[in-house]
């Protein structure tokens, strides 16, 4: 809103401290109707009859959209397996890495018995973990490199055809880690050349080991787990004895991850979201059987607009916006134990050409949306969003602007978690955005 003048902005200031106080005393029904309650204001706070308005005919706009990539090299975590899904497709992730150590120094007289890698668990997982899975372990034959400081899901790095060990496993994500022996010789030339001196410092390590790739199987179907990269959970661990000691005693020595990525990729073939080519293009829910997708690490958001907002001002341009509280229930026949929702989500605007703009905050925080129960005997869920912040700058823009709402998970870039929303018209009007407005005469 605009005001005519200072005086008026300090009345506004001060009517909607007092009404959000009246409103608390006040029951306000919400129906598919603007429901009214008029009150009039204490005579020695001002003559003014307040008319305080609880609107939901709205209309909440759904697409979906697809950014171009999205960074995975600051995740702390390495994301590695494949699944399909209904509405996402054959899900595809695979982990790539450059090793190195904080020195290269062994024994002259070390020799090796055995190399392996070891893989942290970080608790992450997704998906049906009773199914077995693969992975296969390649050579980089290039160094990984970027045109930033960022690695992209979009980002490959070339790798030998044939694995240097394939490993078949059921996933314990709760357990502390998973071991993969690998090679002897493989083991053998790196050992000996740091033992020797050959191998000094990283780039003389990139010059035998340019990095190693984790693949999935080509017909796994079950679970995307996580993996840490910190360096006392994930390594290639070499174990050797030194022969002339009076004890035999085994050794350790470790090289851990100095960068790492995933590649996160979908098959979304005979798909709705197989028309998604590029970031500006928005999939309408009205094309996609009355839903709009979210999945972390691939890159699909909901798109959320509000293209009636402005009608506000038929009603009257003196007014208050005192709550607004967007309602978004999600499909629940999409989602299970082994793909649960998340229980929070960020508030994000884009622009009209689909690129990140902000982040939504008040004057507090940032602005979350919150997923709970509507009926808890039937496990009705639905997201709570408190979207007054951006309905205020909408109506108080000077030029009209295409930016609309997103909503993503604070993990976002480390998990591939997706969520289901069903728009308004599927979910029989529990979709929705509530406006508390308030008409001073």
């Amino acid at each position: 809103m605009i005001c005519g003048n200072s005086i008026n902005q300090m009345f506004k200031s001060y009517l909607k401290l007092f009404s959000a106080i009246v409103i608390l005393m006040v029951s306000i029904s919400c129906s598919t109707d603007t429901t009214e309650e008029s009150l009039i204001a204490g005579e020695d706070f001002t003559s003014t009859n307040i008319r305080v308005l609880s609107i939901d005919t709205f209309s909440v706009q759904f697409s979906t959209m697809k950014f171009d990539s999205i960074t995975t090299s600051d995740s702390s975590r390495l994301l590695i397996g494949k699944y399909a899904d209904d509405d996402m497709g054959i899900v595809n992730s695979s982990a790539y890495m450059q090793l190195n150590t904080y020195y290269y120094d062994l024994d002259n007289e070390a020799v090796l018995d055995s190399v392996g890698l070891v893989l942290g668990y970080d608790t992450y997982y997704y998906n049906d973990t009773t199914q077995v899975a693969t992975l296969n372990i390649h050579k980089l034959t290039n160094k990984m490199s970027t045109d930033d400081t960022y690695f992209y899901n979009t980002t490959e790095t070339a790798y030998e055809t044939t694995p240097l060990m394939s490993h078949s496993y059921v996933p314990s994500p709760n357990k502390d880690s998973l071991f993969v022996k690998l090679p002897y010789t493989f083991g053998e030339e790196l050992f000996n050349d740091i033992r020797d001196n050959n191998i000094t410092d990283e780039e003389s390590l990139y010059q035998k080991l340019k990095g190693l790739t984790i693949q999935p199987g080509t017909d796994d179907n079950g679970s995307i787990i996580g993996f840490s990269t910190a360096s006392e959970d994930t390594y290639l661990r070499f174990f050797y004895t030194i022969p002339d000691e009076l004890e035999s005693e085994e050794y350790t020595y470790d090289i851990s991850i100095s960068s790492y990525y995933n590649n996160i990729k979908s098959d979304v073939t005979g798909l709705p979201l197989e028309v998604i080519t590029d970031q500006e293009y928005n999939l309408s829910s009205s094309a996609s059987d009355g839903i709009s997708y979210n999945q972390a690490g691939i890159g699909y958001v909901t798109k959320i607009e509000f293209p009636t907002l402005k009608n506000i001002y038929d009603i009257s341009t003196e007014g208050t916006i005192l709550d607004a509280i967007l309602y978004i229930e999600p499909n629940t026949a999409s989602h299970s134990d082994i793909q649960p929702l998340s229980e929070e989500l960020l508030l994000y605007t884009i622009d009209q050409n689909n690129d990140l703009a902000s982040q939504i905050t008040n004057t507090t925080d940032v602005v979350t949306g919150l997923l709970t129960s509507e009926d808890a005997e039937f496990n009705d869920k639905i997201y709570t969003i408190p979207v007054i912040d951006f309905v205020d700058q909408k109506l108080n823009e000077t030029t009209d602007t295409e930016d609309a709402l997103i909503l993503i998970s604070s993990d976002y870039n480390s998990t591939i978690n997706k969520i289901i929303f069903n728009d308004s018209e599927r979910s029989n009007y529990k979709t929705k955005l509530i406006i508390t407005y308030a008409i001073y005469e």
